[in-house]
């Protein structure tokens, strides 16, 4: 084996580790199954199985790739399209190390470039869920690595041309001219691949996100600077642009799956026509798109940088500006492209208004890291060549140091980011629907949130056809009526009588069910605004009925006696029905309370160290109750309901606690004030 095989084969086996080292950490990290992590993941998951058609802007390959992850034999499918993204992350990573290798030439900044990129906190966050930022990332490392292999086979070309003519090549040293080694220089069809194959994998990732059509301008520039004369081999451009537009025939699955939507705002836009697909994809939300004015752009600019500090640091921005300059005047033409495609993505986005704006940056960090790894190497660089004249154990030394030095930041990275990103224990949205449609009766209705927000549940009627007898109306039809739920029970996951609930293109139509109707809670599962920092999301399950709830009693004979006091309320006492459950399972747990003074905070349950749940006094229909029934200021209330024991509680005796909660406050999840009573020790089994 010759010493270049070598070379390229250690060269491969260290971007493999990288990947292998990568994956394990995402793996270790990974969502098990659904999850409210991402506001589009469960609607992903649920489509790559359908294969029907995605929100705006379709996202086909993402789809395509997502089936073919379905045929995994690992959890479920949703945990497999999860598994799609912390694989094409990890290959993502192993791609930007391949592609500092090209720049650099040296392994150890390059390996550093790619782990410090891997474990940063936004894009790890996205190779652990159901979303489309890792693949989009993957498709655009495999496009630029391809054009700097492009670039490498014309420097190939050029030291091949200067062999021809006899002539000494600098870079290779005397010898270089010897007319032999011409017979190595690949065919013109052969140097066009990388190109061409770049033109496609450019088209093709395009179905992973739209906004990569804003790198044609710094790819069609690097081009140019690399051989200008490509402009007079019209075969080649051809090549180039039929194998772009073959890419982009992808968005035909648009008009052909038209039909499979089922979102009320999408529909507007139903892909059916050129002026349709137009909308859905390159024209689709325009109210996102420039949404501020010019003088607040300085303001936009700020909240970039601190994303940007978020993710690598403050010496990490200087060691990226410093990677800049060095680039700018060793590695020009790759320099530009770099920076057209870096200052292109962040002027657009800087200008976009969205909630979860930091993972829009993510292909934008995924360049400045490249920066930054430039500007390692160009600072290694400088330490090898103070440290060559100083003997070979001092060399060597040097680099075991540097090796120890760059391998800090990134164990830094991972020890302050795996905890945000450790997903692996969100069981909620499954562990809550797996008993919602076990209680439910048969032949019921079953409403929620509709369209894209609808697939925490659309997801186990399309994906595993559970329970067919219960119907989801807003399922086939984004605007039921109240025919299509006339005279069966009807559930609902969603307060249909709350202002919130007409509000949004995803909501539910008015009027379809009585407006007048009780909603009593009863399943509820674990909460999000339970948990401190959650962002309050409820799963809750409703029975709507003409039939106020036997909610406030003037005695109670409970089966355990407490009454202590907790805030403004004391705790009669409580009913529960056994003290053993499954993981997964249910507890029916029973309340009785005496309101002493006016309280605010929120009743909370917790099991050992789970927060479960946390709701108002009275199950959310105390005020109401009060209003219609006037019962006397000392009565009791009673909160009778199932409890979902999270699947990931842990096996043995734990403590049932309920406490008080300060109610959610924007922006953030609900807040302990402290004062919480044990209840009862229940075997978790």
């Amino acid at each position: 084996m010759t010493k270049a095989l070598r070379t390229r084969w250690l060269d491969v086996a260290i971007a493999l580790t990288i990947f292998a080292l990568a994956l394990a950490v995402y793996n270790a990290t990974l969502t098990p199954s659904l999850s409210y992590k991402s506001a589009d993941g469960n609607e992903l998951a649920t489509v790559c199985y359908t294969l029907g058609l995605a929100h705006s802007t379709g996202y086909p390959l993402y789809t395509w790739l997502g089936k073919l992850f379905t045929f995994i034999p690992v959890g479920d499918v949703a945990h497999r399209v999860n598994l799609m993204s912390a694989v094409l992350g990890a290959a993502a990573v192993a791609l930007l190390y391949l592609i500092m290798l090209t720049i650099t030439n040296r392994r150890l900044p390059s390996a550093f470039t790619a782990l410090f990129f891997a474990f940063s906190l936004t894009f790890w966050s996205q190779a652990v869920i159901a979303e489309v930022y890792t693949p989009n990332v993957f498709m655009l490392a495999l496009t630029v690595w391809l054009l700097l292999r492009w670039q490498a086979s014309h420097s190939s070309l050029g030291r091949s041309k200067i062999a021809l003519r006899g002539l000494p090549n600098p870079r290779l040293g005397p010898g270089s001219g010897d007319p032999g080694r011409a017979k190595s220089a690949p065919p013109s069809l052969r140097r066009a691949a990388c190109l061409l194959l770049a033109a496609l994998t450019f088209g093709l990732s395009l179905g992973a996100h739209l906004s990569n059509l804003g790198f044609a301008p710094a790819f069609a520039l690097y081009v140019l600077l690399v051989d200008w004369r490509v402009l007079k081999r019209p075969a080649v451009i051809a090549g180039a642009l039929a194998l772009f537009f073959l890419g982009c025939l992808q968005f035909l699955w648009l008009p052909y799956k038209a039909s499979t939507l089922n979102d009320a705002f999408m529909l507007r836009n139903a892909p059916r026509t050129l002026e349709s697909i137009y909308r859905y994809t390159l024209g689709a939300f325009p109210q996102f798109k420039f949404a501020f004015p010019l003088q607040a752009i300085p303001a936009r600019i700020v909240l970039y940088l601190k994303l940007l500090c978020q993710n690598f640091g403050l010496v990490g921005i200087a060691l990226g500006v410093y990677g800049m300059w060095e680039m700018l005047f060793r590695h020009t033409k790759k320099f530009y492209l770099f920076i057209t495609m870096y200052l292109v993505h962040v002027f657009f986005f800087v200008q976009y208004r969205v909630f979860d704006l930091d993972v829009f940056f993510i292909p934008a960090h995924f360049i400045y890291v490249i920066f930054i790894g430039y500007g390692v190497y160009r600072l290694v660089e400088y330490v090898r060549v103070l440290s060559n004249n100083r003997g070979k154990l001092w060399r060597g030394a040097v680099n075991v140091g540097l090796a120890v030095l760059l391998c800090l930041p990134i164990a830094r990275e991972v020890r302050a980011n795996y905890e945000r990103n450790d997903y692996s224990d969100e069981t909620a949205i499954n562990d809550f629907y797996q008993n919602a449609f076990e209680i439910l009766p048969e032949g019921s209705v079953l409403l929620g949130r509709g369209g894209v927000f609808g697939h925490d549940m659309f997801y186990f009627r399309l994906v595993y056809d559970v329970r067919p007898d219960v119907l989801m109306p807003h399922l086939t039809n984004p605007r039921p009526s109240s025919k299509d739920v006339k005279g069966r029970e009807i559930y609902t996951t969603m307060r249909l009588d709350s202002p919130q609930a007409g509000r949004g293109p995803w909501a539910l139509p008015p009027g379809l069910v009585e407006s007048d109707a009780w909603h009593i809670p009863v399943l509820m599962g674990q909460s999000d605004g339970a948990i401190p920092g959650g962002r309050g999301r409820d799963l809750v399950l409703y029975q709507v009925s003409a039939e106020p709830p036997e909610l406030v009693v003037r005695e109670a004979e409970p089966e355990y006696r407490i009454g202590q006091r907790l805030g403004g309320l004391e705790l009669v006492g409580y009913d529960l029905d056994g003290e053993e459950v499954d993981r997964g399972g249910l507890l029916h747990l029973t309340f009785y309370w005496r309101v002493l003074r006016p309280e605010q905070a929120l009743i909370a349950t917790v099991l050992g160290d789970e927060p479960l749940e946390a709701h108002p006094v009275g199950l959310g229909n105390l005020s109401r109750y009060v209003q219609e029934f006037r019962p006397p200021r000392d009565a009791i209330i009673v909160e009778d309901y199932l409890l979902v024991v999270p699947s990931q509680t842990p096996v043995g005796w734990q403590t049932l606690k309920v406490g008080l909660q300060e109610p959610l406050r924007p922006g953030q999840g609900g807040q302990s004030n402290g004062e919480v009573l044990e209840i009862e020790e229940i075997l978790v089994t």
